[in-house]
């Protein structure tokens, strides 16, 4: 990717999505991107959209109207399995609930993506990243054995290991 083209562009994107009580507008004519090396900060309170600015933006909800540039592909032009594929190995996501697996430790929670991706070494890899985010006399541990901030470290060095072009953090 060429350092001129944006990592992420949204342009004009709003998302309505249904309820019980009618239509609910979630996001309303956005346009912003991030450059190369950016860092991006959005806050608000606690229902404002952020969330779903996330999904829109990494290509996981479809906006309702507008555009999003991702790695400098239009995710309207790519079926689900293409955002998926263009999202692999180059772009990580940190949730809120963490999404961690129950039945996996922390190294094997953090090594088992870079595996799929195929990414060499990822036993070592992942016991990098917990070292890093403090985690290495943890590694064996599952995710109901570590506690809130420790399981957020764990999503984190997940998300990071792959050394992705880009990282939403909800």
């Amino acid at each position: 990717m060429s350092e001129a083209v944006p990592p992420l562009a949204v342009s004009n994107v709003s998302l309505t999505l249904p309820s019980a009580a009618g239509p609910v507008e979630i996001l309303k004519d956005l346009s912003f991107s991030v450059a190369p090396r950016e860092r991006v900060a959005i806050t608000g309170p606690s229902g404002s959209g952020k969330s779903s600015l996330i999904a829109v933006a990494a290509g996981l909800e479809q906006p309702t109207a507008g555009r999003v540039e991702l790695l400098g592909q239009d995710l309207g032009r790519l079926s689900e399995d293409g955002r998926a594929r263009l999202r692999r190995g180059k772009v990580s996501l940190v949730f809120q609930s963490f999404h961690l697996l129950p039945n996996m430790t922390a190294l094997e929670n953090v090594a088992a993506p870079l595996e799929i991706a195929g990414i060499a070494d990822a036993d070592a890899t992942a016991r990098g990243w917990l070292d890093r985010v403090g985690l290495s006399a943890r590694l064996r541990h599952y995710p109901h054995q570590l506690s809130g901030g420790e399981q957020q470290r764990v999503a984190l060095a997940r998300a990071l290991a792959p050394r992705p072009a880009l990282l939403f953090a909800d």
